[in-house]
């Protein structure tokens, strides 16, 4: 059947991670298969073996059975699933396999010290030593012979498809494997030695680096090589580790055919960012993706979250056009059962809208990603650009604008925009420069900030590629600890801090470059005013973690508003996406919103209504999909501290404490329409009437406009 993946999918994931298999002595195959029908799941998704390399299928033949297995539990549960129309992926592969670290623990993957790699850095044992519990092996080792012979009995067994979880091979000293086999592989490929610092001036360590990559995509290659006709799904976990699984994806994208974006920080996330990863995804790889939705809340697995954070998020996948995925964990599953309902009303919804859910996201405002300013910018800490992205991402999104994602490597996408964001694009590839100028001269727009363009493929040319674009001739940078800024010709008219205290408040007292500025000429019209501190650090708190007060407003632009060609540029000096992503100001929001109507202003279809309504907008001929998703939760609590910061005492109460939302509250949105006689069809209500003008529309959790000119 041809690429039945592609279709709307609405998966469950089994998972038994027990250190003693506890659930294969509860739950049988059976009992995953029958909840599976009964919530309309299409799709399941289990362990092939775990990560201590016990295989949950009898008479494998490169792992032992796992002791507490009764049944055959994977083959009995192919065997059901495909006798009631659902396909089954089986995960294999996973690079934590203690069963081989101790059969060849010269297969496993060591540190620059030598140290073995685990999953996850855990605490040491009582007597002092760290014993790996789920040691890394190497994919450049013979355990690639393994993995191979796993994907042939994933086929033997029936599988429909075959699960990669990320393949935990970083390229991040502290996690990056120097064995022997890496080594020489790595000799081979490159004619160098690998070298043990990360120099990122080094031509070594780039290509070093680099080759990482290579080598997850080479293996990714080999192995759908041997799945052949049967599709591959890859884990991009596109918020855990660093993001680095982000730049597989998009590279891989020969070789994989569906992409999992794990969400497991979903429940310490902001509202929206289920949505936030599934489009992220689907801009990297190209491919069709789901994110999870964990049926647990945080990591409490034996813990179920509350109805309404299980709905929410399993509609956050589905609205921006992923797929649905909810998780769950063995020992839950026998320990509290399943609240059916709660997953079979969305499950429901999905199927009654599938109709829907093939049109295409409106393409208005574009943010360009870039994967390589992330990892060379960035370094070792990537959310000095991240921060960036998301802080515009969430402040379009808060406002009900039409945002989607652009890869980097997919230059020929900014046309699909009227509207292109790069924000703090330091790196950026000659081919999106390039198309970027074209761009803009043609008639686009484009909103940047900062360095963007300042290091054309990944290297410093002390000035901005995309200067005559911009308006701007780069001089030099503001390297101060906090700085302000005004910008009186958009209504801000008083100074506005920039800069932010870095929460360890060890070796800084502020957050690195987040203050910068560069310093330019304008070729195009200046707007506002950069201020210079009148000292180093404020007096105003406790060891000087305030901002100092304002000293003088210099001769220098703030914003630069250029025409170029037929297309205008707005450029900021600074990062005003990383202020809303960090502290939330309103004002910084206001800036980033008066950019947006100064160059395209709003679109056809507008939704206004609270900013904790997330609107989604498709689009399928002359038609309209508009989802309208309610995030008007109860008070939800989380505090959190950004690393330790030093007190000489313990603190007044918890800092790890995350609440689930319990409560939806009601809201009103109304929908502005393009002139004309409008038929606005509710599907999930299974009725419609004409409008003209607006719509104006109750939204409880959750609504779907179809909106059909007459």
């Amino acid at each position: 059947m041809a690429e039945w993946w592609r279709k709307p999918l609405r998966v469950l994931q089994f998972n038994i991670e027990d250190r003693y298999g506890t659930p294969l002595l509860r739950v049988r195959a059976s009992d995953v298969v029958r909840l599976a029908v009964e919530l309309d799941a299409n799709l399941i998704v289990v362990f092939a073996r775990d990560p201590w390399g016990r295989a949950f299928f009898r008479n494998s033949r490169t792992h032992p059975s796992h002791p507490q297995l009764k049944e055959d539990f994977v083959r009995n549960l192919i065997t059901m699933a495909h006798e009631r129309g659902i396909r089954v992926a089986l995960m294999v592969g996973h690079t934590a396999d203690q069963y081989y670290f101790y059969r060849h623990t010269e297969w496993a993957q060591v540190n620059f010290r030598g140290e073995y790699i685990q999953l996850e850095h855990i605490p040491r044992e009582e007597n002092g030593r760290h014993v790996p519990d789920w040691p890394q092996i190497c994919i450049n080792s013979p355990f690639i012979d393994v993995i191979k012979e796993e994907v042939r009995e994933a086929l033997e067994l029936g599988a429909d498809m075959v699960f990669f979880d990320s393949f935990r091979y970083q390229p991040d000293i502290e996690r990056a494997c120097f064995c022997e086999h890496c080594r020489k592989k790595f000799k081979e490929d490159t004619g160098l030695e690998m070298i043990t610092e990360p120099l990122w001036h080094d031509s070594r360590w780039r290509i070093q680096w680099e080759w990482r990559y290579d080598t997850v995509v080479e293996r990714l290659t080999e192995l759908k090589e041997v799945a052949g006709n049967v599709p591959v799904m890859y884990n991009s976990h596109p918020a855990g580790w660093s993001g680095r699984a982000n730049r597989v994806a998009e590279r891989a994208r020969t070789a994989i055919d569906f992409v999992f974006a794990e969400a497991s920080e979903t429940d310490h996330q902001p509202p929206g960012f289920i949505s936030e990863m599934v489009k992220l995804t689907k801009a990297l790889s190209k491919k069709p993706a789901a994110a999870s939705r964990n049926y647990f809340h945080m990591y409490r697995t034996t813990a179920p979250t509350t109805a309404v954070a299980i709905r929410q998020g399993l509609r956050e996948s589905m609205i921006a056009g992923g797929n649905l995925w909810v998780l769950f964990f063995g020992n839950e599953f026998y320990h509290n059962g399943v609240r059916i309902p709660d997953i079979k009303q969305v499950f429901r919804e999905h199927a009654k809208l599938e109709e829907y859910l093939e049109a295409e996201p409106f393409r208005f405002v574009g943010i360009v990603f870039s994967g390589s300013t992330m990892d060379h910018y960035g370094r070792e800490h990537p959310y000095g650009y991240v921060d960036e992205v998301r802080g515009f991402y969430y402040a379009l999104m808060h406002a009900h604008y039409p945002v989607q994602f652009i890869s980097e490597v997919d230059a020929y996408e900014v046309r699909d925009y009227p509207l292109v964001i790069l924000p703090n694009n330091v790196c950026v590839p000659r081919t999106l420069e390039r198309e970027i100028r074209a761009y803009v001269k043609e008639g686009g727009n484009v909103v940047s900030t900062f360095l963007t363009s300042a290091w054309p493929e990944c290297i410093k040319e002390h000035g901005l590629g995309l200067s005559d674009v911009f308006g701007v001739r780069l001089k030099g940078l503001l390297r101060v600890p906090w700085s302000y800024v005004t910008l009186p010709e958009w209504g801000i008219d008083y100074p506005v801090v920039f800069g932010d205290m870095n929460y360890d408040f060890g070796k800084r007292r502020t957050e690195y470059r987040m203050a910068w500025h560069t310093m330019i000429d304008p070729e195009g019209e200046g707007l506002g005013r950069v201020g210079f501190i009148s000292q180093w650090s404020g007096p105003e708190y406790t060891l000087g973690r305030s901002p100092p007060p304002l000293g003088v407003l210099m001769e220098m632009p703030f914003v630069v508003r250029n025409l170029y060609g037929e297309g205008k540029s707005i450029y900021f000096t600074g990062q005003v996406g990383r202020h809303y992503w960090r502290v939330g100001l309103p004002v910084f929001r206001k800036m980033i919103l008066r950019a947006v109507e100064e160059t395209v202003g709003k679109p056809p279809v507008f939704v206004e209504g609270p900013e904790t309504l997330q609107v989604e907008y498709f689009r399928d001929g002359e038609r309209w999909v508009v989802h309208l998703l309610n995030h008007s939760y109860n008070q939800r609590i989380i505090t959190t501290s950004i690393g330790r910061p030093r007190q000489p005492l313990p603190p007044f109460s918890s800092t790890g404490t995350v609440h689930p939302i319990r409560e939806v509250i009601p809201v009103v949105a109304r929908v502005k329409l393009p002139p004309g006689r409008w038929r606005v069809t509710y599907p999930l209500e299974e009725r419609e009437e004409v409008v003209e003008g607006e719509v104006e529309v109750g939204v409880g959790e959750y609504e779907v406009l179809v909106l059909d000119p007459l």
